[in-house]
């Protein structure tokens, strides 16, 4: 009786709202969902879903503004990104991309994407300064930061920074060096580590909630990048 209990409590534990309106714990999914375009240009894309398994083996999220999970706005990116369909601009398997959709832990994500010989390793996120949601500052204390640490890795935050942080509200877009992260140190791709902008302010949730609007800018970068294969 008290084993079934405690995985009943283990149950409950792991379940999440999609759009992120509780702080949930969810257990790591066990294989990475992988999109084939009609015409494979031969270059594969990894996207990243943030999981913060802090050394466990569940994906534990970060909140922000109105309920905003870090997790589950990862999980809905990676999807409009590679599949979201927009009259006027192209996703990633309409430029021919092979997409891999990463939604384990973030250590199964690195070998999963070293598994499948990735081309680009695009970690998705969101940023915080407090753990709750502010007011009061100025756009100047938001913006878009893609992380990096190799040369090539460089040139693709650079791009990613110009083209993703032309659409976020925060004007603090930057490209920073980071020598701490596995997903940029770990994986034999490229890798730029995307912070799409900041959970903890209303303009920057609305914005990365709005994604039709603006994560066909991933698949231009990575066209940018890569010199349209």
């Amino acid at each position: 009786m008290r084993g079934t209990f405690r995985r009943l409590v283990s149950v409950l534990a792991a379940l999440v709202l999609a759009g992120g309106g509780l702080l949930a714990l969810a257990p790591a999914a066990a294989a990475d969902v992988t999109y084939v375009p009609d015409r494979w240009n031969g270059k594969v894309v990894y996207l990243s879903q943030a999981c913060h398994d802090r050394g466990d083996t569940v994906c534990h999220t970060n909140t922000g503004c109105d309920g905003f999970s870090e997790n589950s706005n990862a999980y809905l990116v990676a999807l409009s990104a590679a599949t979201g369909r927009d009259p006027d601009h192209l996703n990633l398997l309409e430029r021919g991309y092979k997409v891999v959709r990463g939604n384990g832990l973030t250590r199964n994500n690195i070998a999963n994407s070293n598994r499948v010989g990735a081309d680009l390793h695009l970690p998705l996120h969101s940023n915080a300064i407090s753990r709750s949601c502010e007011s009061g500052f100025s756009t100047e204390r938001y913006g878009t930061h893609v992380m990096y640490v190799s040369s090539a890795g460089s040139e693709c935050a650079q791009v990613m920074k110009t083209r993703i942080g032309a659409s976020s509200p925060g004007t603090n877009d930057v490209r920073r060096y980071r020598t701490d992260l596995g997903e940029l140190n770990q994986t034999s791709a490229v890798a730029c580590y995307i912070e799409q902008e900041y959970h903890v302010w209303n303009k920057g949730v609305s914005w990365m909630r709005n994604r039709a609007d603006w994560s066909w800018r991933i698949g231009l970068s990575v066209d940018v990048y890569l010199g349209y294969p």
